[in-house]
């Protein structure tokens, strides 16, 4: 018994030699060893990891414990001998069995039946878990995994090295998913007729619309699937991913739900989806901004007549124009006393008629006798003979010249009298909704969705509206770019503004948390990224933003009935007035020539008979 004892001893000696050096292999410095018999030698056993810079943790396979403080370690190894009784029972002492950092060595004596038991588990693409086979004194090591768990003929058990005195292994597995079906979702909200999706997204020809980068990144899976050799089945849904009752709709929630592997379609980082899935690389930025032609006077027409002077000056000239009229007044009066029955005209409408038409430059007979009304009368045209040339200088200079860019805010379009509109699509919608903006909220509440409007529209539509002018549309410049070059004329395009209210943004590819794909995925974009297909995808795809050109006719300016509206406006004020006037004066004149008639008219005498 002694001997068979030595003998299992020494035996047990030489396993653990060969799995220390798989284990130093794959610097693994920290190890929990797993048996269902009597260690007489453990001490021998601490030895001889401890000579290889490892630390050992025993424990009997019926008193394990979960382990999960021990995830603090970079790489933990796990070693099970499969002849004890219900070993496949450690699995259960981690929370995440098959995920880094751990990595399990299984000491098998029946191949057959430790494959049986490994095809039940969901040993994942990037597990460790290698098996150590005894081979009357040479070892055999096999690598174990799912190429997609629950799937028939999925598990492969496949060799990868030995060991006969020299340890002889394969430490990277191969990255070919051949074999592999993945299930591929891809976002378009968009109608498709008369074509199927599939073969809608393997068209090579340019699409005219393509937002979020939809497109292009269906074509950088395709490049994937050619890199690793795997096939997909293809899925589509309208949505990105966003939350509704607890739960992710669209893309987001199909990896969450694992009904999707890989998400077809990049996303916008978000801290809620972080939590059900992985970003697992950056890939292109979005930018999505209000595009407007910027208007030649923000401020209306009536702001073309104003914006000469400030309105420090507007007072004073004013005040400066009543105290003239004021004055001269007063000095009528005063003449008219001296003069002792002087039958000049000096009522106060004389002196408003004689301040508008000095303003102008219209002559108006008045008394110049005096020569204090004389002095009041020359300065009085000196000083709107000034004003009147600085003032129609400036409105023709105004009305003439390129306007300036003066909204260049979110804050700024809110106040403007542009009308706005947003394209009709769900980030959008799920922005506006849930944004703690207080501008953002304000413009949404007052110009995008109210009692009497629902400004959201399709890219086609929302670009008519801007090309129209006074309008400004919130849109994806991957669509708003073509639309543009093909409608708007050089001089519109001359005048077209951009204003963000969603600041720009990368967007990420996306898998299920914690897939086995991730290396995959990351390494693969990472690459493309590297060697410029993702630039060259960007400058097929995306169309750049129209150039402004300057020609004679964008630099020619001219002034419309709209600038011109205000003179006419009060011209017509005008003349309503005086018919007004004119109407009730001959009504006044009328009545009172009427009762003075009666008033004069001699009594009638009754005849007698």
């Amino acid at each position: 018994m002694h001997f068979l004892s030595t003998l299992s001893y020494w035996i047990s000696l030489t396993d653990l030699s060969v799995i220390i050096s798989i284990f130093k292999l794959k610097n693994v410095g920290n190890v929990i060893l797993l048996h269902c018999f009597e260690l007489q030698h453990f001490h021998q056993v601490q030895k001889m990891f401890i000579e290889n810079n490892m630390r050992v943790s025993v424990s009997h396979i019926n008193d394990i414990s979960a382990h999960n403080w021990l995830y603090q370690y970079s790489r933990l190894g796990v070693i099970v001998d499969t002849s004890c009784n219900l070993w496949e029972t450690s699995f259960s002492a981690f929370h995440e069995p098959f995920q880094s950092p751990l990595s399990w060595i299984l000491k098998s004596d029946n191949f057959s039946k430790t494959k049986d038991i490994l095809s039940q588990y969901p040993i994942e693409f990037n597990s460790d878990v290698n098996v150590l086979l005894n081979r009357s004194g040479s070892y055999k090591i096999y690598d174990s995994y799912n190429k997609r768990y629950n799937r028939k003929d999925s598990f492969i058990l496949s060799e990868i090295g030995y060991w006969d005195g020299n340890l002889s292994l394969l430490t990277k597995r191969n990255k070919q998913l051949t074999g592999v079906r993945l299930q591929l979702t891809v976002v378009y909200p968009d109608p498709i007729s008369n074509i199927t999706f599939n073969h809608f997204l393997n068209l090579h020809k340019k699409s005219q619309i393509d937002s979020l980068h939809k497109l292009k990144f269906f074509t950088l899976m395709m490049y994937l699937r050619d890199m690793y050799n795997f096939t997909y089945n293809l899925q589509r849904t309208a949505s990105w991913g966003y939350l509704h009752n607890g739960s992710f709709d669209g893309l987001v929630g199909a990896l969450q739900r694992k009904e999707s592997d890989i998400g077809g379609t990049s996303v916008f980082f978000r801290k809620d989806r972080s939590e059900v899935i992985d970003y697992v690389a950056e890939t292109w930025g979005s930018r999505i901004c209000f595009i407007f032609r910027h208007p030649k006077h923000p401020g209306g027409s009536f702001a073309i007549y104003a914006r000469p002077l400030v309105n420090a000056v507007w007072y004073s000239t004013v005040g400066l124009l009543l105290f003239i009229g004021a004055f001269l007044y007063g000095l009528l009066k005063l003449n008219t006393f001296l003069r002792l029955g002087g039958s000049e005209d000096t009522t106060p409408s004389l002196t408003a008629l004689f301040v508008f038409s000095a303003l102008g430059q219209q002559g108006m007979s008045i008394h110049r006798g005096s020569t204090a009304v004389k002095i009041t009368i020359f300065i009085t045209f000196m000083f709107t003979l000034t004003l009147y040339q600085y003032y129609n200088a400036m409105l023709v200079s105004t009305l003439l010249r390129e306007p300036p860019k003066t909204i260049r805010t979110l804050t700024e379009l809110l106040n403007s009298n542009l009308k706005i509109g947003v394209e009709d699509v769900v980030y959008n919608r799920d922005y506006l909704k849930h944004t703690t903006d207080p501008v953002a909220k304000s413009l949404y509440r007052q110009k995008v969705l109210t009692a009497r409007e629902n400004n959201f529209y399709p890219p086609i539509k929302g670009m008519e509206l801007v090309k129209s002018g006074g309008f400004a549309f919130h849109v994806d410049t991957i669509i708003a770019y073509p639309i543009m070059r093909w409608s708007l004329t050089e001089s519109e395009i001359c005048e077209v503004q951009e204003v963000y209210m969603i600041p720009p943004q990368k967007m990420g590819a996306i898998l299920q948390k914690r897939s086995p794909y991730k290396e995959h995925v990351s390494l693969g974009i990472r690459k493309m990224l590297e060697t410029g297909v993702m630039s060259r995808l960007k400058a097929i795809w995306d169309e750049a933003k129209p150039p402004c050109i300057r020609t004679p006719d964008t630099r020619a300016f001219s002034v419309d009935i709209q600038e011109f509206s205000t003179a006419l406006i009060l011209l017509g004020i005008g003349n309503i007035l005086a018919l007004t006037v004119l109407v009730i004066e001959n009504i006044v004149f009328r009545a009172s020539k009427n009762s003075k008639f009666i008033a004069e008219m001699p009594t009638l005498k009754k005849p007698s008979f």
